[in-house]
């Protein structure tokens, strides 16, 4: 039986920006930015060479973190973290890599605690921005036992706060101010329950956990969490093979019910959410079936109240391999744009869209990877100048012209959303020449955005390359 995979959108409300901005930031004419093709007007940019951050092998994809209080306000340095093999030589469990203002990382070290307590976090692990520049960790101590800290990826850390561990992996969301949530699941009498925890931008910790769905038979899958300026929370995940949201918002507002979305057949899904000011919500989700992927969207009404879903695109996979994980993404730029990114196929090869939303629903979709090459997409990221990074990877082909995915490039492009509703991205440019290159990430420094990707490389080790502003 073939494999098929699904894509399902979600949205939420519309986001003015000005488009003589939009031409100014990119250079562009405002009959480029109207309409006209616009691949060879933006300046290439120039990634550094890549470099080994660290030797030692991680278990899983790295995170780049930039904490902030506003789209153009870095709080604090900024940080690779990622989780080391246990026995290696440079030591196992978390490890933080400070990115201050140059274009060299500091070297690998495990976070401390003021009191030099090495915190020994296992993955999966998560991390993001937080209050007063610090960044914000959660891993695993142990089989049974989960922990939450926070400090400056320069250190010290806080001293870790026990939490459940987690069932399903734990996910973070930062806010405008440097508000922070993380999502959970924990294991109870009556099954497997999600939990939420919220830290405002002026709190120096977590406030207490709440109930977002009781305990109930069935695995919670693809956990994911979203929040707006007041830190009003919408949780999404997967349970069964459908899809279900909570609002939840902590401004005082009555709490609404749990709602099905849609469905989610076959394997765990991926999804992307997003809440909005005008307090709307957007959700997207892949789902999975054989050698089909669907890919759907969501967008609800005020009231963060969904309706039916809408099927973006069903394909059979190429070469019946599914794509990674990382599809589809939703970022809210600084200009109050809405971006979606997801991996589609235009019949023989994967292609990376790009598509933006307002109050009137999906704009047209673009393919932003070249014709006649796989590409998967691995991150989409916000700058400071209302503009997007997306980043994908490149699977090459053999001689008998099947996909090796183990043996990558990576490659970026920069783009804009320009009205009326329409993403426009510049030509690739190559991170990462073709290579065993896997889990690729992206962010952009709030001040000045400068842009630092990581990924595993050879044998697992962490590699990275710099793009800096002034680049040509």
């Amino acid at each position: 039986m073939a494999r098929a995979t699904t894509i399902f959108l979600d949205l939420g409300s519309r986001y003015a920006h000005s488009l003589a901005a939009v031409a100014l930031l990119f250079g562009l004419t405002a009959t480029a930015a109207a309409g006209v093709p616009v691949e060879s007007a933006v300046a290439a940019a120039l990634w550094s060479a890549p470099s080994v951050l660290s030797t030692c092998p991680a278990s899983e994809a790295p995170l780049v973190v930039f904490p902030s209080d506003s789209p153009t306000h870095a709080t604090g340095p900024g940080a690779i973290v990622w989780d080391a093999v246990s026995g290696c030589p440079d030591g196992g469990d978390a490890q933080v890599t400070t990115l201050g203002s140059g274009d060299v990382p500091d070297l690998p070290a495990l976070p401390r605690t003021a009191d030099s307590l090495t915190l020994r976090l296992r993955g999966p692990l998560v991390a993001g921005g937080g209050p007063y520049g610090r960044i914000v960790l959660a891993g695993s101590s142990a089989p049974s036992q989960g922990e939450l800290t926070e400090g400056s990826a320069l250190g010290p850390f806080s001293a870790p706060t026990t939490i459940s561990a987690s069932p399903a992996p734990p996910t973070l969301a930062t806010a405008y101010l440097g508000d922070v949530a993380l999502a959970s699941s924990s294991l109870t009498h009556a099954g497997e329950e999600v939990q939420l925890r919220v830290q405002r931008h002026r709190a120096p910790t977590f406030a207490r956990t709440i109930a977002v769905s009781a305990g109930a038979s069935g695995r919670v899958a693809a956990l994911t969490v979203a929040l707006d300026y007041r830190s009003d929370a919408l949780a999404v995940w997967r349970r069964g093979e459908s899809i279900y949201a909570r609002d939840l918002p902590v401004s005082g507002r009555t709490r609404a019910p749990i709602q099905r979305l849609g469905p989610s057949v076959g394997s765990p899904s991926r999804i992307a959410a997003l809440l909005s000011d005008d307090n709307r919500g957007i959700v997207a989700w892949s789902a999975q079936s054989g050698e089909e992927t669907s890919v759907y969207l969501d967008l609800s009404a005020g009231g963060v109240r969904f309706g039916a879903p809408r099927l973006l695109e069903r394909f059979e996979d190429p070469g019946g391999l599914p794509p990674e994980g990382s599809s589809p993404r939703l970022i809210r730029l600084s200009s109050e744009s809405v971006m979606l990114a997801w991996t589609g196929s235009d019949g023989s090869k994967w292609s990376v869209r790009t598509a933006a939303i307002d109050l009137n629903g999906l704009g047209p979709v673009a393919t932003i990877s070249p014709p006649g090459r796989d590409a998967v997409l691995s991150a989409l990221a916000p700058g400071p100048d209302g503009e997007a990074l997306a980043l994908w990877t490149e699977p090459q082909r053999d001689a008998a012209d099947r996909s090796e995915p183990d043996r990558q490039a990576i490659f970026t492009a920069r783009g804009i959303d320009a009205r009326p509703a329409r993403t426009i991205f510049g030509e690739p440019e190559e991170v990462a020449a073709p290579g065993p290159n896997s889990g690729a990430t992206v962010a952009l420094d709030p001040d000045g955005g400068r842009a630092v990707a990581a990924w595993r490389g050879e044998g697992g080790a962490i590699d990275y390359s710099i793009r800096t502003p002034s680049s040509p």
